[in-house]
């Protein structure tokens, strides 16, 4: 990464929030940060216990009916601890989970319950797999996204 890359990054803000029913109503929020609520290279994996969530929620400021979205480990998932749903968006590009497929999560937030589908959308992969090969990448990531992040030992067999 380039000096301005990391400069451009470095210029993102921390953190996120958004009134799905619109600015001035109350109502549930949807707060975006990368990691965690504390720091962005924290890796919040669905194993972390519920008192992780709560913790994390507070730092936040949510409350019940409020959606905390986030991404840093590449695996998707979503879980509801005490009405704050915690929702891992996953990779489009880079996935750790075992599936090639670009991903990404769409949420349903307001009136009723909240959803939250996960949805994965196939593309040229061997034509990314080509450009990662030209690139200055380092090769080994062509077939790390093969395998969706996981070496080929560790893919479950059906």
């Amino acid at each position: 990464m380039d000096e301005a890359t990391r400069r451009f990054l470095a210029g993102l803000p921390f953190r996120i929030d958004l009134l799905p029913q619109g600015g001035h109503l109350s109502g549930p929020r949807v707060i975006l940060v990368h990691g965690t609520p504390t720091l962005n290279t924290v890796y919040w994996t669905e194993d972390r216990p519920d008192d992780f969530c709560r913790k994390m929620a507070g730092h936040a400021g949510a409350r019940a009916g409020d959606l905390i979205a986030f991404g840093h480990t590449h695996k998707p998932w979503h879980r509801e601890v005490d009405g704050v749903h915690f929702v891992n968006a996953g990779s489009v590009g880079r996935p750790k989970d075992g599936d090639w497929r670009a991903g990404y999560v769409r949420i349903s937030i307001g009136e009723g319950p909240v959803e939250v589908e996960v949805i994965r959308v196939e593309y040229d992969l061997a034509r990314a797999m080509q450009g990662i090969q030209e690139s200055e990448l380092p090769d080994d990531f062509a077939e790390y996204l093969r395998f969706g992040g996981q070496a080929p030992a560790q893919m479950p067999t059906f």
